[in-house]
């Protein structure tokens, strides 16, 4: 049965939610079924995980009463399943044994390293190919045109922010186990999360580096070389990234641009959750005049499931690390940067909600526990 949740695990960041509903679909189908099979079969342990029962009932009851008291529960019912996929995956990986969860980890790393060539290959050819077949078919507008003039690489998911986000919460795991090709295992998720040209992606790695850095109790001095290095790497690439983007001359490109629109984001926001201020307006309901998503994921989780769910949420997050934390996981420190790195983005970005990353945070929440 690990081999079946090895390839769920692998083939889920290639199925894009939005570009592909039918696919995502047929696989949360697959995986719900799986799941439910795996739970008959194997059982779920909840040793150790007695600080989590109240968070999770409560959290999962306000999803109940989001539903039950949405504006649209045609809308809300089928959203559910991003929610039960994710809440069933942390308690099966958290079950699992010490070997167990290491095959996984490495599938998580292995996947994050096709990821990171494919986006690569982007870069060099497949903007090409792209501006091809759109002009072939006379989809080519204006704005797309920019978009894809930018150079700034997506795939598989549907913005550069998305993709450079994932590559953040992947990219630490490659630390766990190092050895002499570990940096060249590591040049294409560097390359891939420079290249996103992703400034809420960089800084968001570089706040969960500066964490990871601070939960280090010893370090020698080879490590704090190479960690200051690494350090003033990253930094100088965010700054350079910043400056190359703040001159072009298309205002609809340029970062400000992009924090002046999430600004307006929130405003508009938090109109709804004053509309809507205990039960939410019911999950996958949320949808601005320009912008589907609020670009701040603790926002819309408010707006969409009110008071009760984000509490619940962020109670869950808090007794998740804690619980962590107390454990012998050897590797707890760098789970944890990957889990900040994810929440750190999600104030800027919104992958919380597309399952193709979603899920893989969850995977690493039962990782860390």
């Amino acid at each position: 049965m690990l081999d079946t949740l090895l390839i769920f695990i692998f083939i889920r960041p290639f199925i894009c939610s939005l570009a592909f509903p039918f696919a995502n679909f047929i696989y949360t189908s697959l995986l719900l079924f799986f799941m439910l099979v795996w739970i008959i079969k194997r059982g779920i342990s909840f040793k150790d995980k007695a600080a989590l029962k109240l968070p999770l009932i409560l959290f999962s009851l306000s999803l109940v009463l989001s539903i039950l008291f949405s504006i649209n529960k045609r809308v809300s019912l089928p959203e559910s399943y991003k929610y039960a996929c994710g809440i069933y995956l942390l308690l099966i990986i958290s079950s699992l044994s010490l070997e167990e969860k290491a095959h996984i980890r490495r599938i998580l790393v292995f996947t994050g390293f096709i990821i990171g060539i494919l986006a690569i290959y982007q870069y060099f050819f497949g903007f090409r190919h792209t501006l091809g077949y759109l002009r072939k078919y006379g989809l080519l507008q204006p704005f797309t045109l920019d978009y894809l003039q930018s150079k700034r690489i997506f795939f598989p998911f549907v913005t550069p922010n998305i993709l450079g986000g994932y590559l953040g919460i992947i990219l630490p795991l490659t630390l766990i186990n190092p050895n002499r090709y570990t940096l060249l295992f590591i040049f294409p998720f560097v390359q891939a999360l420079v290249l996103t040209k992703s400034i809420s992606a960089l800084l968001s790695f570089l706040l969960g580096f500066m964490l990871y850095l601070y939960l280090q109790k010893e370090l020698n001095k080879r490590k704090i070389i190479s960690s200051s290095i690494s350090f003033i790497a990253f930094f100088t690439a965010l700054l350079f990234l910043f400056f190359l983007r703040t001159t072009t001359p298309k205002q609809h490109l340029q970062p400000l641009f992009s924090l002046f629109m999430r600004l307006n984001y929130w405003k508009h926001t938090f109109k709804v959750i004053l509309d809507y201020p205990l039960t939410g307006i019911g999950i996958g309901n949320f949808n601005l005049m320009q912008s589907r998503y609020a670009h701040n994921s603790y926002l819309q989780l408010w707006a969409e499931t009110g008071i009760v769910g984000i509490i619940s949420f962020i109670w869950l997050v808090v007794a998740i690390i804690k619980s962590g934390l107390k454990s012998n996981n050897l590797y707890k420190n760098i789970f944890l940067t990957s889990i900040a790195i994810f929440l750190i983005h999600n104030l800027f970005d919104f992958s919380f909600f597309l399952p193709e990353v979603s899920i893989i945070w969850w995977v690493i929440l039962g990782l860390f526990l």
